[in-house]
């Protein structure tokens, strides 16, 4: 897989790590580019710059996901948090839950209506179920399976499958568009060791990465992971939790009863957001793959991002902006996000440099990328420097993550994060 792992390495260098619920928005994992992370504007109508119309695409490769759907407009007291907690007891008493069942409330169609999403199945193959409620209709989707990811593309509000043939090295990448009752295949990239599609169609691989890119730019948030189905958090996930305290200690006892064995879970309380309740920064993985989640508060508990970086997030309180970075044995890299008053992180400044490589290969050629364009060391190390200076909150490790420390969260005691 020569092709597709030369393009993976190129996207680990040029992301900076990162990864939402309702009317206020979420967060993410930075876009798993395959070449550049662009800065540039662009709305979700822009086109992409391949002239893809005189290519003659082939158009079988399209895929929507089918949905049963109901008219609600008829129906009395009709609200996304009491049909979210029928299918969740519903979906408890399938032949489908078991332990790796996990859950997400989060609104990926921006009309403040959140989205539920279901996941289960082992770790590369999981089966992902969204259920979406508007003003008019309810619809149920058809089982989207054999995923190794499900992601949402919070500067697109677009969802993207990801799936893996490793005996046959094939990599397929798909995009869907929720809107009202319709849940539409909008994209399809697929990679082998010897041919890049787009939508069906070989393309070269120049066209591939300028069309992935196109779609695939800020934040990712994977979805349908967030939570258990213990009855603390399903109750406060859906608004169900007395205040922030009560919200974000279920949150906490979620990670200390399924993850704190083996991710060794801290966290850090900041309000980033200005709205006087703080934000909640869990982290761990230290040993593997380390992260950072991110929780705010809407009425419930709202998963705003997931970010891969040392365990730790920075956050500038004069400039308002939270920061990651990434040390690994070949690459140097790091972002600078905004967090917008819809619960969305928006991705400010990304940077990413190769110069660890060095140190295992003398002759590899040195490259330095500036938000997505590639640049001089000069030029990089200067901007890098004006871009990170100053004194900053380190968040993320405050506080363990034991019964003790949140029976303290919930009387509003907790360690406060010191300025560096």
């Amino acid at each position: 897989m020569k092709k597709l792992t030369v393009l993976l390495c190129v996207a680990a260098l040029l992301c900076g790590c990162s990864s939402k619920n309702e009317k206020k928005d979420d967060g993410g994992t930075t876009a798993p580019e395959t070449a550049s992370t662009s800065s540039s504007a662009s709305t979700d109508n822009t086109e992409p710059t391949t002239e893809f119309d005189d290519m003659h695409i082939d158009t079988s490769y399209e895929d929507p996901v089918e949905g049963k759907t109901i008219d609600v407009t008829e129906m009395e007291d009709v609200s996304w948090d009491k049909l979210y907690r029928e299918e969740l007891e519903e979906f408890k008493k399938s032949d489908d839950y078991d332990d790796t069942a996990r859950f997400t409330v989060y609104d990926i169609n921006d009309d403040q209506i959140p989205e539920l999403i279901i996941s289960y199945g082992p770790m590369g193959n999981k089966t992902y179920l969204v259920k979406s409620l508007n003003d008019t209709d309810y619809t149920e989707f058809d089982k989207i399976e054999n995923c190794a990811d499900l992601c949402y593309i919070m500067k697109r509000s677009l969802l993207a499958t990801f799936r893996y043939n490793d005996a046959e090295h094939i990599q397929t990448v798909q995009l869907y568009r929720l809107k009202n009752d319709k849940f539409p295949n909008v994209y399809t990239y697929q990679l082998t060791d010897n041919t890049a599609k787009v939508n069906g169609k070989e393309v070269t691989e120049d066209e591939y990465t300028e069309e992935y890119n196109h779609f695939f730019e800020g934040v990712l948030k994977s979805i349908g992971m967030d939570h258990s189905f213990d009855d603390d958090i399903v109750n406060a996930a859906l608004g169900g939790a007395k205040d922030w305290k009560e919200a974000y200690c279920a949150v906490l006892n979620d990670y200390l009863k399924y993850k704190k064995e083996n991710d060794d879970n801290h966290f850090s309380l900041m309000d980033i957001s200005g709205d006087g309740v703080p934000e909640l920064f869990v982290s761990g993985g230290y040993h593997y793959a380390p992260y950072v989640d991110v929780f705010a508060w809407n009425g419930c508990p709202v998963p705003v991002g997931t970010f891969g970086a040392d365990g730790t997030m920075l956050y500038y309180a004069d400039k308002n902006e939270i920061a990651t970075k990434f040390d690994g044995p070949s690459y140097t890299s790091g972002s600078i996000y905004n967090f917008t008053n819809v619960f969305k992180f928006e991705e400010a400044f990304t940077y990413g440099d190769n110069e660890n490589s060095k140190k295992n290969d003398e002759n590899v050629e040195l490259v330095y990328y500036l938000s997505g364009e590639k640049t001089d060391k000069d030029t990089y190390t200067k901007t890098v420097k004006e871009r990170t200076s100053g004194k900053y909150y380190v968040l993320g490790q405050d506080n363990d993550i034991t019964e003790d420390t949140i029976k303290a969260l919930a009387e509003g005691k907790y360690t406060e994060a010191e300025m560096k």
